[in-house]
């Protein structure tokens, strides 16, 4: 995402720019009082000039090239977008620049509003309709993984009736105070499920106009088994197996969608914020989870710091993890990617020190479990996760949904493997290549890329730098914040009928 923002001011047209300056006078109108308004610009607000590379990091480039002035960023969040920014953005522009957070590159973000902004163009009250329908059903007799909350003078609040999460919920709850105080009025349904919950592609050939009309009558208890079928011969979501050439899908290797262990999802567009989607066969709305901050219980940190030099690792793939994504059904399993990733271990000796350690999972029908552990050599010793540090390589793949440690992994001194379907909200802020090496999902590539990595040393070890930065710099508490406050602000818009810019 990084080599996407470029600025370059002199190159808009008049017209364009006679529309920004406009759209950023009528917005300053709006601010809050706590910020004073500046005199009216006469031009179009020039992007700060970065000083010369140097030493500079890409981190470093990328911070420089945020908006340093409030209207800079309204002028830019304008050309991104095509419409001011929401109410409330001077606060947040205070509170971003606090917390030392990226000022403009919210792609994800706005790639998961623009379908709702575009039915506000037709129906204003369409969004606001929709949370009210999925505020009674998590609030519903029967749970169904959506838990309720709203907004009210700035105090935040859960709204359902089930027991508080120790976890997940206590933490949205102090997060969400954090900066409530210059928060509108919302209601919010959140899912507490790892699995995507809006089953809608808006790129399927559908209209706006088609999605105006709600149209499940189960919405967020459909449970198709086996989702192969509902997904790849029904073609609900043909995931491609690579972007390049003929068209090859991995459905066949992800137990998400050959057999999901808990899908209840709606197939009507409802506002919802979760935690990963697959894109785009999936319309989520993602949010930084608990689980990706450093102050919360949830999150899975490291004892200690890496403490073995580059030079010291072993050149091997690491992983360990339990069975996970996939109800067993015959022998479905043995296409898993976290089976098929003990089949290439032992197919290439001595790249891969791969294990699984036990079971997430359930069985539909007959399984002898005890069978298959010992056929894929189960591991039943405990192993610190720290033992990634004694390997240059680190691999990240799906479970249920998105795995959860990829940031972690990210920081750990390994040069990270990644294989997934599922985005999550940083997706855009760590690029394939450049922080990490995408693998297939059918994992075919993985051998080749880690030989790659193994002849290529130096290289191998500049992208595992860079991620490692990023995560460090970038993708901060204080960014989560910044992150999360920026959707909510956004939703709050749309729940009070001014979505249609």
């Amino acid at each position: 995402m990084f080599s996407r923002r470029t600025y370059i001011v002199g190159l808009l047209g008049s017209l364009a720019v006679g529309t920004l300056i406009y759209a950023s006078l009528i917005y300053r109108s709006t601010l809050s009082p706590s910020v004073p308004d500046a005199a009216p610009e006469t031009s179009f607000p020039s992007p700060s000039v970065p000083a010369p590379r140097g030493n500079l990091t890409a981190v470093d480039e990328l911070f420089q090239r945020q908006s340093a002035t409030l209207d800079e960023a309204i002028a830019r969040y304008t050309l991104r977008n095509g419409r001011p920014p929401p109410p409330g953005y001077d606060r947040w522009f205070q509170f971003a620049q606090a917390g030392q957070c990226l000022i403009d590159d919210y792609d994800q973000l706005y790639d998961d509003f623009a379908p709702f902004h575009q039915l506000a163009r037709l129906d204003q009250g369409y969004f606001k309709r929709m949370v009210e329908r999925g505020i009674k059903i998590g609030t519903g007799p029967e749970y169904l993984g959506i838990r309720t909350f709203k907004m009210r003078n700035h105090q935040f609040d859960q709204t359902d009736p089930w027991p508080e999460d120790p976890g997940y919920v206590a933490d949205w709850m102090v997060t969400i105070r954090n900066f409530s105080a210059w928060l509108p009025d919302m209601d919010l349904p959140i899912s507490m499920r790892d699995e995507c919950r809006v089953q809608v592609n808006v790129h399927d050939g559908r209209t706006a106009q088609d999605m105006l009309v709600a149209k499940d009558p189960l919405p967020f208890t459909n449970r198709p088994h086996p989702t192969y079928t509902y997904y790849a011969e029904e073609g609900h979501c043909l995931y491609p197996n690579s972007d390049r050439g003929f068209v090859d899908y991995a459905n066949n290797y992800t137990a998400f969608l050959l057999y999901s262990t808990s899908q209840e999802f709606s197939t009507d567009l409802y506002p919802i914020l979760s935690q990963g989607k697959i894109s785009p066969c999936f319309s989520d709305i993602a949010f930084p989870s608990t689980y990706f901050y450093r102050r919360s219980q949830s999150s899975p940190k490291y004892s200690y710091p890496d403490n073995v030099a580059w030079a010291d690792k072993e050149p091997m793939l690491y992983w360990r993890g339990r069975v996970a994504g996939g109800m067993v059904y015959g022998e479905n399993y043995r296409s898993f990617p976290r089976f098929r990733l003990i089949d290439l271990a032992r197919a290439h000796p001595g790249m891969m020190n791969v294990a699984l350690t036990g079971w997430n999972t359930w069985c539909d029908g007959e399984c002898d479990f005890g069978a298959i552990e010992r056929e894929y050599g189960f591991e039943s010793n405990w192993a610190p996760q720290e033992d990634v540090y004694k390997h240059k390589y680190a691999m990240d793949i799906d479970g249920h949904g998105w795995s959860g440690r990829f940031l972690a992994l990210l920081t750990s001194g390994s040069l990270v493997f990644k294989s997934t379907l599922f985005t999550e909200y940083f997706s855009h802020w760590l690029r394939p290549f450049e922080h990490y090496i995408p693998v297939r999902p059918d994992l075919t590539d993985l051998p080749a890329r880690l030989e790659w990595a193994r002849t290529h040393d130096d290289e191998a070890r500049r992208i595992a730098q860079a991620g490692k930065e990023v995560v460090e710099r970038v993708i901060t508490d204080a960014q989560n914040d910044c992150y999360f406050a920026l959707v909510l602000l956004e939703w709050a818009r749309l729940q009070q009928g001014g979505g249609k810019g």
